[in-house]
């Protein structure tokens, strides 16, 4: 115990005196100079590079189109805002489970990942979360009607500003968010000291569910070590007006949802919820 009060006095003290804040945790980017995403299960034919503009920064992503002869009207495009990780290339594997599930998809990197300049943090996740909205409102072939917000763990953020702020989505979905930068430090994700004395950001996923009012699937596994799902993903749903819908996955840890599920079980979580709202 004493072990960890020093070591943590010792990196807050570090921090105070750097002129840093513990935002920078949130995020683990990894610069790349090119995508290399499999085309396994999704031709290449398939797959669009993107390029966006947000703010001063420039954002890569990929839209994932089914192909003509599986399109059904209206069709429903995933804007999938993915976790602390890398970048896509990380999630890639959750693209593929998408397309198989019938969607099309719009998957991006934020400022700092991948190809996308920048710095992140969370005004820059909700500017980028913002680009890639707007994109998809430009093209002719999306209904904007049917656009579902999708975010996982960090993507929480910028899926939960998009659906309380800038529009109405079909529905959202989230899957293994936290509840706030707050709740992050003082239950140990990141260090065991209050929020609001090193943390910028406050990474409000509670007021933004409270807000939003189109259709919620939260996902959440039980054995959850990264994000506990008490003192986080219950603090959202109980905030969260209806309609809302909890999927506790019984014995999955922060990543596993759809593999302990089993992806065919998965697919069908998500296209039972997209088709039935």
């Amino acid at each position: 115990m004493i072990q960890r009060f020093l070591t943590i006095a010792c990196a807050a003290s570090i921090l105070l005196l750097n002129g840093c804040t513990m935002d920078a945790f949130l995020f683990n980017n990894l610069a790349l100079t090119e995508y290399s995403l499999s085309a396994a299960v999704i031709p290449a034919s398939q797959v669009e590079a993107v390029t966006l503009q947000s703010g001063a920064e420039t954002i890569y992503g990929f839209y994932v189109k089914q192909p003509d002869s599986q399109r059904v009207e209206p069709h429903q495009v995933i804007l999938y805002s993915h976790g602390n990780k890398y970048n896509i290339e990380e999630y890639w594997n959750r693209v593929e489970l998408f397309y198989r599930a019938g969607f099309d998809v719009f998957i991006y990197d934020y400022r700092g990942y991948g190809k996308s300049t920048g710095k992140s943090s969370e005004q820059g996740l909700h500017e980028d979360a913002t680009a890639a909205l707007n994109y998809l409102r430009s093209r002719k072939d999306v209904d904007t009607t049917q656009i579902v917000d999708y975010g996982y763990s960090l993507g929480g953020v910028p899926t939960m500003y998009l659906a309380a702020t800038q529009h109405q989505p079909k529905c959202v979905i989230t899957e293994a968010i936290f509840a706030s930068s707050e709740a992050l430090i003082q239950t140990g994700t990141v260090l065991d000291v209050p929020g609001n004395y090193i943390m910028e950001g406050k990474f409000d996923n509670v007021s933004n569910a409270r807000i939003r009012k189109a259709p919620l699937l939260m996902l959440h596994g039980t054995r959850d070590s990264f994000v506990p799902f008490q003192p986080h993903g219950r603090l959202i749903y109980e905030a969260a007006q209806q309609p809302k819908v909890l999927r506790l996955i019984d014995g999955a840890d922060h990543t596993e949802v759809p593999s302990t599920l089993g992806e065919d079980a998965y697919i069908e979580v998500i296209r039972t919820f997209i088709k039935g709202n």
